[in-house]
């Protein structure tokens, strides 16, 4: 089964603050036999022992196949939380060939539209409005923002119902996770709570507080390439 949510655990909190990453996810809600032992049972107990892990088993848009091969196996079971179907992000919104793997996965999608400067109720940039028409008083112009539609944007947009998609630069972070079995409703709602409500885990003091255990820091992106481009 796989289940679909908005965000990430502790989003609005302000850069720098510690925010549940996917390990410290899996270790929410899928502990070990050995960490029930050691240290009583661990913090969403009501959903342990259920997360697909199967390295052969992925999971698609177009179904459950054996990983790294076409042999299918049944169709994908899914759920969208109901904060995911509110921001316009619907079975649809993932492409026929999207591969969700298994186990707990944190997703960022960054969208870019488009836009140019142009004369108003034109396509020409003022550069190319002058070399058409030639010299032209300028205040007699107006120039505007305008959206160029690429079939790029157009491949994007339409993965949202009509009218859903930002026009803006804007960022989809998902969390999903996939298990062997259905969920109980109070375990989900718990799990949602977690991920798209910044609540606080049970028996946070489980939880490593050392960076990269359970937990990563919140950064905000500037644009910087993440590798050096010569």
């Amino acid at each position: 089964m796989l289940y679909v949510f908005a965000g990430f655990p502790n989003k609005g909190s302000k850069p720098g603050s510690l925010s549940l990453h996917a390990g410290g996810i899996r270790y929410g809600f899928c502990a070990c036999e050995k960490c029930f032992e050691e240290r009583g049972e661990p913090i969403e107990s009501e959903a342990s022992f259920i997360l697909e892990h199967d390295a052969n088993i992925q999971y698609r848009k177009s179904g459950v196949f054996i990983n790294n091969s076409d042999e299918y196996l049944y169709p994908t079971e899914y759920r969208m939380s109901d904060l995911c179907l509110r921001d316009g992000i619907t079975w649809n919104w993932f492409t026929d060939t999207w591969k969700f793997g298994n186990g707990v996965t944190m997703h960022k999608t960054h969208a870019d539209p488009e836009y140019k400067t142009v004369v108003h109720e034109t396509d020409l940039s003022l550069d190319e409005y002058l070399s058409q028409n030639g010299p032209t008083t300028l205040s007699e112009l107006k120039l505007e923002r305008k959206h160029i539609r690429t079939e790029g944007w157009e491949q994007y947009e339409f993965r949202y119902p009509k009218g859903m998609c930002p026009q803006e630069s804007h960022l989809v972070h998902l969390t999903w996770f996939v298990t062997t079995h259905r969920i109980p409703e109070f375990a989900y709602n718990r799990i949602r709570d977690i991920i798209e409500y910044d609540a606080e885990p049970q028996n946070i003091q489980q939880y490593s507080t050392k960076l990269g255990h359970h937990f990563s820091q919140i950064e905000i992106y500037d644009g910087t390439p993440a590798v050096k481009m010569d």
